[in-house]
């Protein structure tokens, strides 16, 4: 019997060692057995190698593993840099074996064992180029799948997702203390389902979750989302209903649940420390999603629709793929094409840096070009920026790890090598690289996407899910400099840097070209100022010059009114180089960099200073926003008036700090590790990577504990220190402000001189 339907999910059947595909047809979803694929890894052993044995005798030796399906010799890439296919074993397994056996065959003499990183059901997503949440047709035999195939098309930027039932829910703890332990007794639990709220509640605590239990099989939910499921809520849940003598059965297929407790981890990713759960709640024929702070990458706020995208990048399972990083989505995508490539992805990246001298390192190690601007207030500014300058940039120019060629004559032929700027290295155009290979479907998914925007078909959506495709390609430079990238390498990297200097500086050649002066320019974006008023069909014309010229998108973003660049607090002179605001001719406000839009600033200074921005806005142009400065400041000494008429609720007052370090391992009494210490105290486990919130109370005491306060330590006689916000109200106003036209105007107007010497 043939039939269609939405794949939601590709699990390991453990006890009938094969997949089970959970699939959605006529508001049904059921999972069933498919027993057509088999995972298998690639060897290269020293025994292939040997006289003393033959092909025969190897594959023979191999079958006799236990959990080994089948063997034979396959041709492949060894290696990207690889020019020939080598001989090597393709081992096959059963689904549930496939790590059990890779660990066994690296005990081969000489043994390396690609594809064993890539899980099952991964395997069977690019082998079959399927997808979740995409529409399938498969051929039933009783409860078994004997054929699948996948009917929507992965590079089609419109498509639908299935009609999801969702279910949310929040377990309350019955406890006295301010951080519930293991061993406190569930109070209640509230179920979230469409726009009802099912308390459940009962003396007895076993009694609640076979209600519990009861509610999530009527519902029968595709997706269950919690808060720090992964976390702590699962765990805490299962181990209730072990000491209750209850099986939670919250999976599709009836397994009980069971969570095994992982450290967690914190590391370094893109200049900031990221903190990740080390246990991973998955369920079986459902998906759940942790809306907590540690959990979606791709959820939030993009929701099912950035899942649903990020899926048919990665080719994963949806709980898997909605948990990587963007780095590891650009990885999942290098992955397939290597696979269609029949390159073998290595256990560890195999490809180590050349060696150079200092000299080298300084011409190579040089990022993007960056023009330094002056603090100021600039009039009729255009703001023009390259759309995914970088990831272009790589495909455009076949940057990849094997295009990079250091030799002085190139045996293909000239016409293949393209020139590095700068560089003494060039690029090899006469094989497509794997990773621009793997970027072109992105860029080109994007544009796609920015093109139905344009046309105004559903372009909210459309909106969160080219914002997700973004952040993967923001990744894609940075990955391909990862030291344990599987395809990445340094000289690649610094080449994408050289190519995007030259357009940078061809870009400033244009805009002089056409009597534009470029007052800023950071990576990808530029700012440019006329002589006299700006044109914006010039602008217009200058972004389709540049974008003929360096094959790279370039569009107007909007012309100034006026446009602001601050000083830096330490050195007036200089501005900081991503810190910026102004008025759009259409009186929209832009800020990047100052305190409305930093994380760590509390809702009372953010809002002061939008209500300075908003002030300053009234000024038309620049002698405008001078005449606006003493009534922005007054706006500033309102808030802090009702900071010290005790008039502000106090949480709004409240900050956020992310721990760079384990509590423990702080040395100085910044207030970040002061809160730590009040929370571990207090009994929170806290690690390197998490958030703490506090309100200043003490800021200058002697005390350092004294100074804040957690937020989850308040009680009613919790009290902000005014003084230490009201500095905030007034950094708030002088980061708005360059230095020049602050202090001129303190000289300027005695009576203003007054206000800022009090402050």
């Amino acid at each position: 019997m043939e039939k269609t339907g939405w794949l939601l999910d590709c699990s390991v059947n453990q006890e009938k060692h094969a997949l089970t595909l959970w699939i959605k047809s006529e508001e049904e979803t059921k999972g069933y057995t498919y027993r057509g694929f088999q995972p298998s890894v690639f060897v290269s052993t020293d025994l292939m190698r040997s006289m003393d044995w033959s092909e025969t005798d190897i594959l023979n030796a191999v079958l006799e593993h236990p959990k080994v399906v089948q063997t034979k010799i396959v041709k492949k890439f060894t290696s990207v840099y690889d020019v020939e296919k080598t001989p090597v074993l393709q081992v096959f397994t059963a689904p549930d074996a496939l790590r059990e056996v890779a660990r066994d065959l690296e005990r081969l003499p000489g043994a390396t064992v690609f594809h064993a990183d890539i899980d099952p059901v991964h395997q069977f997503f690019i082998a079959k180029t399927m997808f979740v949440f995409g529409r399938v047709k498969y051929e039933l035999k009783g409860d078994e799948i004997v054929n699948v195939e996948c009917l929507d098309d992965r590079e089609d930027p419109k498509y639908e997702i299935p009609d999801l039932v969702e279910l949310g829910f929040e377990v309350f703890i019955d406890t006295e203390q301010i951080f519930p332990k293991i061993e406190d007794r569930i109070h209640h639990i509230e179920v979230y389902y469409k726009e009802e709220v099912i308390h459940i509640e009962d003396l007895e605590e076993r009694n609640i979750l076979y209600r519990f239990q009861s509610i999530v099989d009527k519902i029968d939910p595709d997706v269950i989302t919690t808060r720090r499921g992964d976390e702590s809520l699962f765990r805490y849940l299962s181990l209730r209903a072990q000491v209750n003598g209850v099986e939670l059965r919250l999976s599709r297929d009836g397994s009980p649940l069971r969570v095994t407790y992982r450290e967690p981890q914190s590391f370094w990713q893109y200049n900031q420390i990221v903190y990740r759960s080390g246990t991973q709640v998955t369920l079986n024929g459902r998906i759940h999603i942790d809306r907590g702070k540690t959990g979606m990458h791709f959820f939030s706020p993009v929701g099912l629709d950035g899942v649903a995208e990020s899926c048919r990048l990665a080719l994963g399972r949806p709980q898997r793929v909605s948990r990587m990083t963007i780095g590891a989505v650009n990885a999942a995508v290098q992955f397939y094409n290597a696979f269609k490539m029949d390159i073998l992805i290595p256990p560890v990246k195999r490809n180590p840096e050349f060696l150079k001298s200092l000299n080298e390192l300084a011409a190579i190690d040089r990022g993007g070009l960056i023009l330094q601007p002056r603090p100021d207030i600039y009039e009729n500014v255009a703001e023009c920026d390259f759309s995914s300058m970088y990831p272009t940039l790589m495909v455009n120019k076949n940057i990849s790890p094997e295009t990079i060629c250091t030799r002085t004559d190139c045996p293909y032929g000239k016409e293949y090598c393209i020139t590095v700027p700068e560089l003494s290295f060039k690029i090899c155009s006469r094989k497509r690289g794997i990773v621009s290979k793997s970027l072109e479907l992105l860029v080109n998914r994007r544009m796609k996407f920015k093109d139905l925007i344009e046309g105004g078909e559903d372009a909210k959506k459309y909106e969160f899910v080219q914002n997700t495709l973004k952040g993967v390609l923001v990744s894609c430079f940075g990955y391909l400099g990862f030291k344990n990238a599987k395809f990445g390498r340094v000289e690649a990297h610094t080449a994408v840097t050289a190519f995007a200097r030259d357009v940078m500086l061809r870009t400033q050649e244009i805009g002089e070209e056409m009597g534009l002066e470029m007052i800023h320019g950071i990576v990808d974006s530029v700012w440019l100022q006329a002589e006299g008023a700006i044109d914006y069909e010039n602008v217009a014309e200058f972004c389709k010059r540049v974008t003929e010229d360096v094959k790279i998108q370039m569009s107007p973003k909007g012309v100034y009114r006026w446009m602001v660049i601050p000083s830096s607090r330490l050195y007036p002179s200089v501005a900081p180089l991503n810190r910026y605001y102004g008025v759009y001719r259409n009186g929209g406000i832009k800020t990047r960099g100052i305190e409305t839009r930093r994380r760590d600033t509390c809702l009372y200074v953010g809002d002061c200073q939008k209500e300075m921005i908003k002030t300053l806005a009234r000024g038309r142009d620049k002698a405008g926003f001078l005449e606006q400065i003493p009534s922005a400041y007054s706006v500033c000494q309102e808030y802090i008036n009702r900071l010290h008429d005790d008039n502000v609720d106090i949480r709004d007052l409240v900050l956020n700090a992310t721990l760079t370090r384990n509590p423990h391992e702080y040395r100085a009494t910044s207030r970040a590790a002061v809160v730590a210490q009040q929370l571990v105290k207090a009994g929170r486990d806290l690690h390197a990577g998490q958030k703490v919130r506090y309100v200043m109370t003490s800021a200058d005491s002697e005390n350092p504990i004294r100074r804040v306060c957690a937020l989850e330590l308040f009680d009613g006689f919790t009290r902000y220190d005014s003084d230490a916000y009201a500095n905030l109200c007034r950094r708030a106003f002088e980061s708005l402000i360059p230095a020049q036209y602050l202090n001129s105007k303190m000289q300027l107007d005695p009576e203003q001189t007054a206000l800022f010497i009090e402050g």
